[in-house]
C-alpha cells in the first residue's frame, strides 16, 4: 500500500490533513531537540542556557543554507510528480543532491574555522564563551546530516509521503532525550560532558535520521536511488536549485542576522535576558514549527496541483489549509497568553525573577502568533507555485524592521521594546503576504496565466 497522500483528487481538506499532520508533528519534533536542550542544560545552569542560546543563530544560519538545496527539490519534485515525469524527477534528485553535499562541506569548513572570532561578538564570560565555542565545533563535525537530514524528507514530502520521514523523527528525538542527560551529565559509564554533551547528541540524532531517511529511500526506491549513470549533472537543473532555493535561504538568513543584532540588543539588559529570549523564542516556535510543517504541506499540494493543472483546486487549497492553519495560531495564542509563567518555570523552576520576565515576552509575542501561522502558511502556498522570491522579500523588508523599530521602542519600553518589534513585525508580515497572494491569484486567474513573468524557475521557464 502506497504512502503517499493523494493530494489531486478527492476532499481538499482530508488531503492536506492527512499531509500535514505528520509534517506538523515532525516540525514540532525538530524543536523539541532544542527545548531538550534547555530544559536539560537549565537544570545545569542559567549560563549554560545562555551560551548556548548565543550558538542558535549560527545554527540556524547552517540550516537556511540547507534550505537552498531542500526547498529546491520539494519544489521541482512536486511539480514532477504532479505531472508523472519520472526522467524530470531524477534530474531535480542529481542537481540537488549536488548541492546539498557541496553546501554543507563549505558550511562545516566556515564553521567550524571561524566558531571562535564569531563567539566573541557576544562578549561573555570566559566559560560561557567556551562553551558556546565547543558547542558550535562539534556541531560544524556533523553539518552535512544537518543538511542531509531535510533534504532527504522533502524527497518524500513531495511525492506527498510525510508520515515515513515521522516516524524516523521520533526515533531520532528519543534517541536525542535519552543521550542528552546521559551525555550532559555522565550517568553510567559516560563521563560529564555539559555543554559539549548536548552538541553531541544532537548531531547524533542526526546522522541516525539520515541513516534511517536512506535505508527507507531504498526499500521504497525513492527518486535518490532511481538515479542512473545516465542520469545528467544537468547545469540548467543546479541553476534552478538555485534559484528556488536561495530566495529561502536570504530569507533566513537574514532572520537569522536580525536575530543576532536584537540578542545583541537583548545582551545590554544583562544575561538574564538571553536566557529569556532562548527559553521564549523555543516555546514561541512550538506555533511557527508547526506552521512551518503545515508550510511544507501546502508547497507539496500547490506543487502537485499546479504540474497536473488542476488550476481549480489551487484557491480552494489555499483558502482551505489558512482556515486550519490558523486555528493553530489562534491555540498557540491562547496558550502563550494563559500559560505564560506556567511555561517558563518549567524549564527554571529555581529562577523566578527570569520565570517573570519570560511572563512578560510570552504576553507580548502572544497577539502576533495568528498572523504568524498565516504568514508561514501563505508562504509554502507561494514555493509550491515557484513563487519563491515573494515571500522571500516580503520577510526580509519587515525582518530588517525589526532593528529600526526596537531601537525607537527601546528607550520608552526597555527590553520590552524589543520584543514589541517582533510582534509588530509579524503582525505586517502575515497582512503583506496573504495581499500578495490574492494579487498573484487574479493577475493570473487562478494561477493559469502568465505565469512565467513571475516565478523563480529557470529550467521550466518557458514552459510554465
Amino acid at each position: 500500500m502506497s504512502r503517499s497522500v493523494n493530494l489531486l483528487d478527492g476532499s481538499i481538506s482530508r488531503g492536506l490533513l492527512k499531509l500535514s499532520l505528520p509534517l506538523m508533528a515532525s516540525s514540532l519534533i525538530g524543536i523539541a531537540y532544542t527545548i531538550t536542550d534547555a530544559m536539560w542544560l537549565g537544570r545545569l545552569s542559567t549560563q549554560a542556557v545562555s551560551s548556548v542560546g548565543t550558538t542558535h543563530f549560527y545554527v540556524w544560519m547552517l540550516q537556511a543554507l540547507a534550505l537552498i538545496a531542500s526547498v529546491g527539490i520539494s519544489v521541482g519534485l512536486s511539480q514532477a510528480f504532479g505531472s508523472k515525469n519520472q526522467e524530470e524527477a531524477r534530474r531535480v534528485m542529481k542537481a540537488g543532491l549536488t548541492v546539498c553535499l557541496g553546501l554543507s562541506l563549505l558550511a562545516a569548513l566556515g564553521l567550524f574555522l571561524a566558531s571562535d572570532p564569531i563567539i566573541s561578538i557576544y562578549q561573555l564570560s570566559a566559560k560561557a564563551h567556551q562553551d558556546a565555542v565547543t558547542y558550535l565545533k562539534i556541531i560544524s563535525l556533523g553539518t552535512v546530516f544537518i543538511f542531509m537530514t531535510p533534504f532527504l524528507m522533502a524527497s518524500f514530502y513531495a511525492r506527498g509521503d510525510s508520515l515515513t520521514p515521522f516516524k524516523i523523527s521520533i526515533l531520532a528525538l528519543v534517541f536525542n532525550i535519552v543521550f542528552d542527560p546521559v551525555l550532559i551529565f555522565g550517568w553510567g559509564p559516560f563521563p560529564r560532558l555539559e555543554v559539549a554533551g548536548a552538541a553531541i547528541a544532537s548531531v547524533l540524532a542526526q546522522v541516525l535520521a539520515t541513516f534511517l531517511l536512506l535505508y527507507a529511500s531504498y526499500i521504497r526506491k525513492g527518486v535518490i536511488f532511481q538515479m542512473k549513470k545516465t542520469t545528467p549533472l544537468d547545469l540548467h537543473h543546479v541553476k534552478d536549485i538555485f534559484s528556488l532555493g536561495i530566495p529561502a535561504c536570504i530569507h533566513s538568513l537574514i532572520h537569522a542576522f536580525v536575530g543576532m543584532v536584537l540578542v545583541s540588543y537583548v545582551s545590554g539588559f544583562g544575561q538574564t535576558y538571553i536566557a529569556v529570549y532562548t527559553i521564549g523564542s523555543q516555546l514561541e516556535s512550538l506555533a511557527w514549527m508547526s506552521a512551518e510543517g503545515f508550510s511544507q504541506a501546502m508547497t507539496t499540494f500547490m506543487g502537485q496541483n499546479y504540474g497536473a493543472k488542476k488550476f481549480h483546486r489551487l484557491h480552494q487549497g489555499y483558502l482551505t489549509g489558512m482556515v486550519i492553519v490558523g486555528c493553530f495560531g489562534l491555540a498557540s495564542t491562547l496558550m502563550l497568553f494563559f500559560g505564560r509563567y506556567h511555561l517558563f518555570s518549567l524549564f527554571l523552576p529555581k529562577d523566578l525573577e527570569t520565570a517573570y520576565h519570560g511572563g512578560q515576552y510570552l504576553i507580548i509575542l502572544s497577539f502576533s502568533q495568528i498572523f504568524m501561522t498565516l504568514e508561514i502558511g501563505t508562504a509554502g502556498a507561494l514555493n509550491g507555485l515557484a513563487l519563491t522570491k515573494y515571500p522571500a522579500i516580503i520577510a526580509t523588508v519587515f525582518n530588517l524592521f525589526r532593528i529600526p523599530l526596537a531601537l525607537a521602542l527601546m528607550p520608552a519600553f526597555g527590553v520590552n521594546g524589543i520584543w514589541a518589534a517582533m510582534s509588530v513585525s509579524s503582525i505586517l508580515k502575515g497582512t503583506f503576504h496573504v495581499a500578495v497572494y490574492f494579487y498573484f491569484q487574479k493577475r493570473t486567474d487562478h494561477f493559469s496565466k502568465n505565469m512565467a513573468k513571475y516565478v523563480s524557475r529557470i529550467a521550466q521557464e518557458g514552459e510554465l
